[in-house]
């Protein structure tokens, strides 16, 4: 978009040479003789740039530049004066003002002052379109998963992103930890402060210890500057602990330390430096197991695990994966140049049948290699990392009541899925009983009878 400039100034012909100037570089420029009609202009029109004289009847340039800002909150201004003083710059720097033209001044002069506010309003544009876009993305409310667990898990990332208190995020590799970590950061007071993360695991101990808390110059050998840690990059926001179980002994002690005194040295260093961040760790670890195989502190477990969440595997939440692959079909559509419409029956069957021990990344990484390799616009085929019978029958983890006889409960079980599957049919193909079996492949007659059976209307849906 062009650039749109204001120029305000009692002398017409200076006004009219100074548009010149500027649409000869294909800027738009409108003019005005007075404060009074660049008031009604800035009222009637939307302006990136006021550039006005200092001096005039009437309104002065530091006053117009008051309304102007009222007006137009986001405008950036440009002070011209012929009466130029140092004292005179001064204040208008502190009254907003982005630059500061002494009459006469070259064409190239000028030409240099609004590229460079212009380059400005760019990058602050974009810092905020950034945080805009950081901000709905980690929104507790558009996390990907409709199932009930996942439900709960909002529900408990708003209450707890209200409070400074410690949260321990446990669950298998790919379930998303980290995103409930920058969701809990993002909805939070400290949103506007930084988020640092660590993984913990990846990280050699001596080279954790530096990276947590930073070193004095001539430490160590290589140690030629002073560096300073996590935990000071991440003051006034959150410090996330990634796979904390992996933590060695020592480091434990020194990090519980942090936790009790909330301060810390540098390593080589005496100087205690204040520790203000909000403390969030996570691992896909047994860390009970860990306590009690003494690998893990107990008294540091409790520290970090104030508010506890665990983040339920994909294959625990099957209900979740039609909307999965609805999120990441318009994804790698743009990413990828493709044009996919839809998966097929058998292609989404493939996909809930499947045991995820990589959880959502693996089913977006599968869903990523379907669009690479699709020829049309749907998907009815998708290879899978691991074969889908690569994992025993024992390992499968389902939450079940084991304390109802077993065929009540498999009757139970399936009562609920038939009438849950249905209402969402009914839902998407307004309740079209013809569409709905064809695109779930059930017989038209057992759809029937099974809306009367669990008393759904499908006139309701139409």
């Amino acid at each position: 978009m062009i650039p749109r400039i204001l120029v305000v100034d009692d002398q017409v012909s200076f006004c009219h040479h100074i548009q010149a100037i500027l649409e000869a570089e294909t800027y738009s420029v409108d003019i005005a003789d007075g404060g009074k009609e660049a008031i009604g202009l800035l009222t009637s029109g939307s302006y990136d740039i006021l550039l006005t004289d200092m001096k005039m009847p009437r309104i002065e340039g530091l006053e117009l530049i008051k309304v102007a800002r009222k007006l137009i909150p986001g405008i950036s201004c440009v002070i011209m004066t012929g009466y130029g003083t140092i004292a005179s710059a001064v204040n208008s720097i502190k009254d907003g003002v982005s630059d500061y033209l002494e009459k006469p001044f070259e064409p190239e002069t000028l030409l240099i002052v609004i590229e460079r506010i212009i380059r400005e309003r760019k990058m602050l544009q974009e810092i905020r379109d950034l945080r805009k876009e950081v901000s709905h993305r980690y929104s507790f409310g558009n996390m990907i998963g409709k199932s009930q667990k996942m439900q709960n898990i909002y529900d408990l990332i708003q209450r707890v992103a209200a409070t400074d208190a410690r949260v321990f995020i446990t669950g298998e590799t790919g379930v998303g930890k980290e995103l409930v970590a920058k969701a809990i950061h993002f909805n939070s007071a400290r949103k506007n402060k930084p988020f640092v993360s660590i993984n913990c695991g990846a990280l050699a101990e001596s080279l954790l210890e530096s990276e947590l808390f930073g070193h004095e110059e001539g430490a160590f050998t290589g140690a030629i500057h002073k560096k300073a840690g996590k935990f000071e990059y991440a003051r006034g926001g959150t410090f996330f602990l990634d796979e904390a179980g992996d933590i060695s002994p020592r480091m434990q002690v020194k990090l519980l330390r942090v936790l009790q005194e909330k301060k810390m040295e540098r390593v080589g260093g005496n100087k205690s430096i204040d520790v203000d961040v909000r403390l969030l760790s996570a691992t896909n670890r047994d860390i009970k197991k860990k306590i009690q195989e003494g690998k893990f502190r107990s008294d540091l477990y409790y520290r970090l695990n104030v508010v506890p969440i665990d983040i339920p595997p994909l294959r625990e939440r099957i209900e979740d994966i039609p909307l999965l692959v609805k999120h990441f079909t318009p994804i790698y559509n743009r990413a990828l140049n493709t044009n996919i419409q839809e998966f097929s029956v058998t292609a989404m069957n493939q996909l809930i049948k499947y045991h995820w021990p990589g959880n959502v990344r693996e089913l977006e990484n599968i869903i990523e290699r379907a669009f690479v390799v699709a020829e049309g616009d749907k998907i009815d085929t998708v290879m899978f990392t691991h074969s889908p019978h690569d994992i025993a029958v024992e390992d499968r983890s389902y939450n079940v009541d084991i304390d109802i006889p077993f065929a009540t409960a498999r009757s139970v079980a399936l009562t609920r899925f038939e009438k849950a599957y249905l209402f969402e049919a009914l839902k998407r193909y307004q309740g079209n009983v013809s569409r709905i079996a064809r695109e779930t492949e059930i017989n038209p007659r057992t759809i029937w009878r099974k809306l009367k059976s669990y008393g759904l209307d499908n006139t309701r849906f139409k």
